[in-house]
């Protein structure tokens, strides 16, 4: 993926998304450090009320309150694409022309409506960068980057910046929402982790258990979903020790690289008819202004919990035990499903030849090279760690 931005500078940026994780107060610091990647004036990250059509700001850098307030009282509402956001997957990237694509409408026409006639244009916003960060079938989680009316539309570059930024923000968001907003970025580091539900175990670049916190000696007297296999961390089920032990590999060498392996790997427990199952998200420790210093040594933080009552669909689950995009994911679920490259082309609405190329990458990552192994995969892990249906 081709961006103009530096390998340097995109490092920053990630970092500070990650020391965010960990210590909510700095979310306007990290969007900022986005927003200027692509010279955006409102980074924010919104979770969307999909029955009630509300919008609110889990964190947000920039933009006037006045607007702001506006927003949330009368003009949220009336965002004209309502229709259209449950159809947006986990991964998925947008900007106002691809929202228009989806709706089918005309773009003057939609401009002349309240939405954007009433807020966002008297408000000094043109476009947005956004990527989609959770779903369920009444909730969507969105990071947006909201460019001002003085610069040239989203593009290319935005977008692949955005799409870029998402495995980062996703695996940020999805832990500062298990740490309940919580900072970490104090001495007692370790006895604000003992408070907590979620099991969290600190390990170094091999794995090796540096702490545990008791929810998580927990798990290891019970040998069960994780354990400790003289002193290293592993999962009952070998697929997710595996992505665990890639997600902490690139934690260890370079964050930047982490994509979406290593965040929501389901694991199985010792009976596979017992519910819930869990998952594991990965956090990277040894980059950035603050995290290095919370405990020495410690090459990321493995975060273990009980998944919620709606298991992630399963390209998601895909994503996180193979590293797979989550388009590689899903071009992944056509095929091993006995779909040739064409119909599955037809059915995610993108080129054949994008299906050939997203194909080559699901064969190298997970190893197999025919359409029978694929489906063998997917068969393996549908049941019951991933669902066989999206939501």
């Amino acid at each position: 993926m081709n961006i103009d931005v530096s390998p340097d500078q995109l490092s920053i940026v990630i970092g500070k998304i990650y020391d965010s994780a960990i210590e909510p107060a700095l979310w306007p610091d990290a969007l900022e450090a986005c927003c200027g990647l692509i010279g955006a004036t409102l980074g924010a990250i919104n979770l969307y009320d999909l029955e009630d059509q509300k919008k609110n700001f889990t964190a947000r850098w920039g933009g006037d309150p006045y607007w702001i307030e506006l927003l949330q009282s009368k003009y949220a509402k009336l965002d004209p694409f309502w229709e259209i956001y449950p159809t947006f997957q986990v991964g998925d990237v947008a900007n106002t022309a691809t929202l228009l694509k989806r709706l089918g409408a005309e773009e003057d026409e939609v401009r002349q409506r309240p939405f954007f006639a009433e807020w966002a244009t008297p408000a000094g916003y043109r476009d947005v960068a956004a990527g989609i960060l959770l779903r369920s079938p009444t909730r969507s989680g969105t990071f947006e980057l909201h460019t001002p009316l003085t610069r040239d539309l989203v593009g290319p570059n935005e977008l692949a910046i955005a799409t870029l930024l998402n495995p980062h923000m996703r695996r940020a968001a999805t832990i500062g929402d298990l740490l309940d907003m919580r900072s970490l970025a104090t001495a007692a580091f370790e006895a604000t982790l003992e408070a907590l539900s979620a099991a969290v175990v600190l390990v170094d670049a091999n794995s090796r258990i540096l702490y545990s916190n008791q929810s998580a000696r927990t798990m290891f007297s019970d040998d069960d979903p994780v354990q400790s296999q003289r002193g290293v961390l592993v999962a009952r089920d070998i697929n997710a020790t595996t992505a665990i032990r890639d997600a902490i590999a690139h934690a260890t060498q370079d964050e930047s690289e982490l994509g979406y392996g290593g965040i929501g790997v389901p694991i199985r427990s010792r009976d596979p008819q017992i519910a819930p199952h869990s998952v594991a998200h990965v956090l990277p420790l040894k980059s950035g202004m603050l995290r290095p210093g919370l405990s020495l040594g410690a090459a990321a933080a493995v975060f273990i919990t009980p998944s919620a009552n709606s298991i992630s669909p399963p390209f998601e689950a895909l994503a996180a035990l193979y590293d797979l995009t989550p388009m590689e994911a899903r071009v992944m679920i056509e095929i091993a499903s006995g779909k040739n490259r064409a119909t599955s082309a037809t059915a995610l609405g993108i080129a054949d030849s994008t299906v050939k190329t997203h194909l080559a990458r699901v064969f190298e990552k997970t190893r197999t090279s025919e359409q029978p192994e694929l489906a063998k995969l997917v068969a393996s892990l549908t049941s019951p760690a991933v669902v066989r249906t999206n939501p």
